[in-house]
């Protein structure tokens, strides 16, 4: 019979299972709170927020990747402060949604995340009509993305 030595994991293998355990329990916590459904949300509210470059900026920065609120000040060229009070904006009508971010450092920072997916205006027979599309919080569909960023 063959002696087979134990080691144990390695501090990146023990971090990285952290994390994971980290963001499912985030993500489960987060999703199925009993108000987690979508903001109602009036034309003129989303027009007067596409109308500002700066929330368009943010909007386009965090469809790529998520970023946190300094990171979108430096990308942005737009101070820290006028960042939040866009992403406050932003958050109340359902077009920015906000993770968490493990640093290597332990510590975690929150990071946002553009749900606008699609906003349309037609005018046709003298009528006016809007339709908005934002990601949904199912959470299959979030644990399917961070599952696959891993």
């Amino acid at each position: 019979m063959t002696d087979v030595a134990y080691r144990a994991p390695s501090a990146r293998c023990r971090r990285l299972r952290e994390v994971i355990e980290y963001e499912i329990q985030n993500v489960c916590t987060t999703l199925m709170s009993p108000d987690r459904q979508m903001p109602d949300v009036d034309l003129a509210t989303v027009v007067s927020l596409l109308d500002d470059e700066h929330v368009r900026s943010i909007l386009a920065a965090t469809s790529e990747t998520p970023l946190s609120a300094a990171e979108l000040s430096e990308r942005c060229g737009v101070s820290t402060s006028s960042i939040y009070r866009r992403l406050d904006r932003l958050t109340d009508a359902g077009l920015v949604g906000e993770r968490t971010r493990p640093r290597s450092d332990g510590h975690h920072e929150t990071v946002y995340v553009s749900r606008l997916e699609r906003f349309e205006l037609t005018v046709h027979d003298g009528e006016l009509a809007w339709d908005i599309d934002r990601e949904s919080d199912d959470i299959a569909d979030q644990l399917t993305n961070m599952w696959g960023k891993f």
